[in-house]
């Protein structure tokens, strides 16, 4: 099944294409939105999941970006 994930990373720095590198291999389809003040990058993920526990290994993978936040 495919699974949305949404992050916010701080928008100085290359922390989208860390987010884009765990990504990397699958299917998955990317969509990005500055905030007003532009510090921060939304990012959301569309990709397909064949269990609960991949959902979680991406997540696991993405917290050790620093400045990362998990909606």
């Amino acid at each position: 099944s495919e699974y949305l994930y949404k992050f916010i990373v701080p928008a100085n720095g290359n922390k989208v294409v860390e987010i884009e590198d765990i990504f990397k291999g699958t299917s998955a389809k990317f969509s990005t939105k500055a905030s007003k003040t532009g510090k921060y990058i939304s990012v959301s993920i569309k990709v397909k999941v064949n269990s609960s526990n991949e959902v979680i290994t991406y997540y696991r993978k993405a917290e050790k970006i620093e400045g990362i936040i998990s909606l």
